[in-house]
């Protein structure tokens, strides 16, 4: 009973005075300790004072001071070590099931700091121990989750045990904001399902198969048709954005990809679903996705429109 208040207790210090996106760190926000090393080397130090006082040998009791010194001294370099040192969330990407999530960080020192150690305390994270140069470094932090869905980024741990591994130095990072983990892509058959022109009467027609197959000419490039579909080497010679265009392509035409339309479990027909959107995307068709009557991610085309409808996958 104690054990839980106590965690919630510090819990709810961490949260209030290290929640944002970015924090500088001071005395108010380090904490300091001595390290499992440090502990032994203390140990030392008491069973050296003991024995000179016993034995009034002044060179037992000298290097007991000694050792008394540099552990203080450990004690102060520690926490400069850290102390002015701003750390700023930048980005968080999004990514599949299975894959990383990349947390950009940006580092900003008043001056050198080393062996900074950062992880995330809610998800198996890549382990890094890096030193930092004078001035602003962005880093990466990689989180690993196996699950589709959205989730908190929650509280981020940055510790050091400069020097000589004698303290423990660490402070937090509670960040307030959320990433996604998109489906797995399934590859099937590439289908649409058609929606009617009428909007409000909410009917989806039957399914059809379009042909992406044949190249059909070049026309113009405009914003929101995917960068894939760009022929490059007439860019080269003539400076011109041209996207390519094949027969049958669907590119003016609105498609639905449509839950109810695939089969097996939950997990496969959104991983199914992710397939389509990545594939039509690639394409540069514009399209529709339906999870239920609810869920409904509108008729567009584009990157923005491509995340709308991963995050819809994920958030089902």
């Amino acid at each position: 009973m104690r054990s839980d208040w106590l965690q919630s207790w510090l819990a709810d210090i961490i949260k209030r005075k290290h929640s944002a996106v970015q924090i500088t760190l001071s005395h108010h926000n380090i904490y300091i300790v001595p390290s499992r090393q440090g502990g032994f080397f203390l140990c030392m130090v008491i069973l050296n004072f003991i024995l000179g006082s016993n034995y009034q040998n002044n060179l037992i009791l000298g290097v007991a001071y000694i050792m008394l010194l540099i552990l203080v001294l450990a004690l102060i370099y520690g926490y400069l070590n850290l102390h002015g040192l701003t750390i700023q969330v930048l980005d968080i990407k999004n990514n599949f099931a299975s894959k990383p999530v990349e947390v950009r960080l940006k580092f900003t020192a008043p001056h050198d700091c080393y062996s900074l150690d950062v992880a995330s305390q809610m998800y198996d994270s890549s382990p890094s121990n890096s030193n930092y140069q004078q001035g602003a470094t962005v880093s990466s932090l990689f989180l690993h989750s196996e699950k589709r869905g959205r989730y908190q980024l929650g509280r981020i741990r940055l510790s050091s045990r400069y020097p000589f591994g004698l303290v423990r130095v660490w402070t937090y990072l509670n960040v307030d904001r959320t990433f996604c983990i998109y489906p797995t892509p399934l590859s099937c058959q590439l289908t649409f399902s058609t929606q009617e022109a009428t909007e409000s009467q909410g009917q989806y027609l039957h399914q059809d198969t379009q042909s992406h197959e044949n190249f059909d000419g070049l026309e113009r490039f405009r914003p929101g048709i995917s960068k894939n579909r760009i022929s490059w080497r007439h860019f080269a010679k003539n400076q011109q954005l041209l996207v390519k265009q094949y027969s049958g392509d669907s590119y003016y035409s609105q498609h639905t990809f449509d839950y109810a339309a695939h089969d097996g479990n939950k997990e496969i027909r959104l991983s199914k679903l992710c397939y389509q959107i990545l594939e039509a995307d690639k394409l540069g068709d514009t399209f529709a996705l339906r999870l239920s009557n609810a869920v409904q991610v509108g008729v567009d085309r584009g990157d923005k429109h491509r995340e709308a409808c991963l995050e819809a996958l994920s958030d089902f």
